[in-house]
């Protein structure tokens, strides 16, 4: 079962359909509860909004656990993870959207707004610079162009786990790794083909 986690985090409907594209409506499932993500053999974690408000929501205590809880014993149970927009964002361990909030703390560094840029937020297609070759972006080559909209950006203290960089003003991550954790910056289901192929990706991880 594919679990795509909802935390009042924006609307899932467009990650939803195009991961029943590939699974069927019957193999995914919405939810917000603990349990449920904890049982899901892979975790899609996707959001919109307020980094803060997101921490808030993922802390509250359903039964014995929290979405945070539940999350963090995935990540460790190696089950597949992606992390879109905000929800790559909470992978880290702090971010300066709602004064310095604490976040998941799986991938070491924190997230920051845009610094001298002619505009935030940064909003539209952009390209994607692979760094390294990773299972996501298989039959994806390097420079493709993905659907962005962000006023901040991941700033991993570990190089290692960037994957993949575009520029707005200057060149930030985009995309990163750490084992059974991915996080894009974009929105695959928003970024038509190209992006439907990385969801399809992560749908075929092991």
């Amino acid at each position: 079962m594919i679990v795509i986690v909802d935390y009042n985090a924006g609307n899932l409907r467009s990650i939803t359909k195009a991961v029943e594209i590939y699974t069927g409506r019957e193999n995914v499932k919405v939810s917000k509860d603990p349990e449920e993500v904890l049982s899901g053999d892979k975790i899609v974690f996707p959001g919109v909004g307020n980094f803060k408000s997101a921490v808030l929501n993922l802390s509250k205590k359903e039964g014995r656990m929290s979405l945070r809880d539940a999350l963090l014993e995935s990540i460790k149970n190696k089950v597949p993870f992606l992390g879109i927009c905000l929800g790559m964002h909470l992978l880290m361990e702090s971010s300066e959207e709602g004064g310095n909030s604490k976040g998941l703390g799986v991938i070491e560094g924190s997230v920051i707004r845009f610094r001298e840029v002619d505009k935030v937020p940064h909003m539209g297609w952009n390209s994607v610079e692979l760094l390294k070759d990773i299972p996501l972006f298989e039959g994806i080559g390097s420079n493709q162009y993905f659907y962005f909209v962000h006023s901040y950006h991941v700033n991993p203290l570990d190089n290692d786990v960037v994957v993949g960089v575009s520029e707005y003003g200057y060149r930030f991550p985009c995309v990163i790794q750490k084992g059974n954790v991915y996080g894009t910056q974009f929105h695959p289901e928003k970024s038509s083909k190209i992006g439907l192929k990385v969801i399809e990706n992560f749908l075929e991880l092991i």
